[in-house]
């Protein structure tokens, strides 16, 4: 008849105390492992809230810094504003003041018309059909060249006229005539449908600006 034996009885003392310590040499280094990967942890998020610390110092100070300039920015916008309404109103100011003077003179001088330069402005005035302006010479001389064109629709005729300029109170700063008398360079005839130019230039006094000028058949 076989016998069976039951291992845990064959076993020995040493055998046993053996296994106890590799399971407790087992348990120890788990235990350790979890450790260092808590001490590992505790650093990475040590770290973490460092660089957070740091990224919210930098961000209030770039913050604090926008504030300041953004209030600075806003303090020379609103000067630039306020000079820029200021310059607009006396702008404003200044053009009523030449309009009302415009009309007042005027009113003053019924017949003058506005002289602009290098532009054709016609007149049509009997004989007289345009006239042209120019500013010519040097600096310091104050001449002013004209160029009128004449058109005679009816018989033949001999052209004379004055033309007077006036500066832009209505006053008289100078004056330029085609005489009807031949030794003055008159143009002795312009015949039916016939088309001349007169030239001519002015000299005014240096202090003197035209803005008017008016056209007196002789």
């Amino acid at each position: 008849m076989t016998s069976f034996i039951d291992p845990q009885l064959s076993a020995t003392p040493e055998s046993k105390h053996s296994s106890r310590r590799r399971s407790s040499s087992r348990v120890t280094g788990s235990h350790h492992s979890r450790t260092r990967l808590i001490q590992v942890l505790g650093i990475a998020l040590a770290l973490s809230l460092m660089i957070n610390l740091l990224m919210a110092i930098a961000l209030a100070s770039y913050v604090r810094k926008a504030n300041l300039a953004s209030g600075v920015s806003g303090s020379l916008r609103q000067q630039l504003t306020d000079f820029s309404e200021q310059s607009e109103s006396q702008t404003s100011q200044i053009k009523t003041l030449e309009h009302e003077i415009k009309e007042l003179t005027l009113k003053r001088l019924p017949g003058l018309i506005g002289l602009n330069y290098d532009d054709v402005i016609q007149v049509d005035k009997q004989y007289v059909k345009n006239i042209v302006f120019t500013r010519t010479g040097k600096k310091g001389a104050q001449l002013y060249e004209y160029k009128v064109v004449l058109e005679n629709r009816d018989a033949a005729l001999q052209p004379a006229f004055k033309i007077l300029l006036f500066d832009r109170n209505g006053v008289q700063v100078g004056v330029s005539e085609l005489s009807n008398k031949t030794d003055r360079g008159a143009i002795t005839r312009l015949d039916q449908d016939e088309v001349r130019s007169h030239y001519s230039v002015v000299r005014l006094p240096d202090s003197s600006e035209p803005e008017y000028f008016q056209i007196i058949l002789l």
